[in-house]
């Protein structure tokens, strides 16, 4: 099996230009896969991964750099196995390019359960975040998952190193996966608030000559007023010359809509192009999939310079509503921008599961035209929640199948309870459009651990339920939900008679 790396991209003001590609292509020589996650990239560096074979993820600047493993950990989740993951973030300025490499590979090439750059003694033992790898029987485990997925916003920087650096290698402990470190740093002085708790500072020159190469903190502010050689002359000066330009980074415009599809099936790669085709300049395509080859063929058939599409691997679980909600948080977009939410399934249990998708695909993205109509409308209409394809929206009990009670918990979750079986109501196919601010709502109560591991399941499922209970609670919220065409809000009484034809 192959290395997956994942590089934690932060740089609000700069290019990294030369040391940034560096980085990256020392780091693929190793990894067969890979992701940056940034929290504010130029295009150009943008540009410089997705040249090298990097995928390119943009949220927002929340939840440091372990906000950043978890999304990029999610997002490796669905590509082709991998037996090492690297983990590491840009905040170092590669001093020796041939030590570099010798450390990327004595990392990735180590049999450790789980190996840092540097472990620190202070405080407790710890490795630190900026650079390590994980073995597969470490990063498989739940409780992995679950600790990438715990970081939260916290007050100070010392918070962040207890709660996340030094709380992660005691998470590796808790799992008996012991750790070390090619470095092994000894602390020099107590903690405290003034000096602060980052050992790279006092072992720079140690970590230039093992490691080959050198915080830029300690190259730009050396907040400890430690006294340098010549040896840090000379780094300093090459990474101003080479490191980040600042102020180039002129901000990354927000995206006027969003596509976001999910796709299985190699078969219908075109015709999802065609409908993408139709979206003015200025929107953003997220592919999410489980099938690299459907990721490819997007990758490779799209040339539309002004819209982007992104692809994103996803593990095959949750059909098309788990790498929905796992892809949302990821996305920087403005609450009242319009996400248009579809897929390319093909309902195979059913003769007329193709005419399905076609039709609700050509309700909802017609022509240029249509979709302009569209985003007037979200724009116009403050209250919009939901736009659905037409004759999609149904309430007939008979809709409920085996999900009701599933459904009441999630509406009770998201504070709007219910036990009322005529308040269903919900757009059968679970594709729409969908204000931005609305499926962050939605997001708060999806538990990404409830999705059951796919079977061909055709009801009952965590996902059917949601598919039910996110309209009914934007409803309660007092969202207006509609159809393309409609000329009024909907509500469950307005349609109790209506059914669906295809299946």
């Amino acid at each position: 099996m192959s290395v997956g790396a994942i590089i934690a991209h932060f740089d609000p003001s700069g290019e990294r230009s030369s040391n940034w590609r560096l980085l990256l292509e020392t780091v693929r020589l190793f990894a067969s896969t890979g992701v940056v996650v940034s929290t504010g990239i130029s295009e150009k560096d943008s540009q410089v991964a997705k040249d090298l074979g990097f995928a390119v993820i943009r949220r927002k600047n929340i939840g440091y750099d372990f906000m950043s493993y978890a999304v990029g950990y999610d997002a490796l989740k669905g590509a082709a196995p991998v037996k090492q993951i690297l983990f590491c973030n840009d905040s170092f300025f590669v001093s020796r390019s041939d030590v570099f490499r010798l450390t990327i590979e004595r990392l990735v090439e180590s049999e450790r359960m789980a190996l840092f750059a540097t472990v620190s003694n202070q405080i407790v033992r710890h490795g630190q975040s900026y650079l390590f790898s994980v073995k597969r029987e470490v990063f498989e485990r739940r409780e992995f998952s679950e600790f990438l997925h715990s970081v939260r916003p916290l007050a100070s920087r010392e918070h962040v190193i207890f709660s996340y650096e030094l709380g992660f290698s005691h998470k590796l402990n808790d799992l008996n996966a012991p750790f070390s470190g090619l470095v092994e740093t000894k602390a020099k002085k107590v903690f405290s608030n003034k000096r602060g708790i980052n050992p790279t500072h006092d072992h720079a020159k140690q970590i230039d000559k093992e490691l080959g190469i050198i915080k830029y903190e300690r190259i730009v502010r050396n907040p400890l007023a430690l006294k340098g050689g010549n040896w840090l002359k000379d780094i300093s000066d090459r990474a101003r010359e080479n490191g980040p330009k600042t102020a180039m980074l002129t901000g990354v415009k927000k995206p006027k809509a969003v596509v976001v599809c999910h796709c299985h099936y190699p078969e219908v790669v075109d015709e999802l192009l065609a409908y993408f085709d139709r979206f003015p300049d200025g929107t953003d395509i997220h592919v999410t999939s489980s099938n690299s080859d459907v990721l490819a063929k997007f990758k490779a058939k799209w040339h539309r310079r002004h819209v982007f599409l992104g692809v994103h691997p996803a593990e095959n679980r949750g059909r098309d509503v788990l790498p929905f909600f796992s892809l949302l948080p990821t996305l920087d977009i403005d609450d009242d921008t319009p996400i248009l939410k579809i897929h390319g399934k093909r309902s195979l249990y059913s003769p007329k599961g193709e005419s399905w998708r076609k039709d609700m695909l050509t309700s909802l993205a017609g022509s240029e035209e249509s979709i302009e109509v569209i985003l007037t409308n979200f724009k116009n209409n403050p209250k919009l929640g939901i736009l659905g394809p037409d004759h999609s929206f149904v309430s007939s009990p008979n809709y409920w199948g085996a999900n009701r009670d599933r459904v009441f918990s999630l509406m009770a979750t998201a504070g709007t309870p219910s036990d009322d079986a005529d308040d269903l109501g919900f757009f059968a196919g679970t594709m729409f459009w969908i204000r931005a601010q609305c499926a962050k709502q939605a997001a708060q109560i999806v538990d990404r651990n409830s999705f059951e591991r796919e079977d061909g399941q055709r009801d009952g499922t965590y996902g059917h339920a949601l598919e039910r209970a996110i309209p009914m609670i934007l409803f309660k919220k007092g969202w207006e939900l509609r159809e393309i065409t409609g000329v009024s809000p909907l509500y469950p009484d307005l349609v109790r008679q209506r059914k669906l034809s295809y299946f």
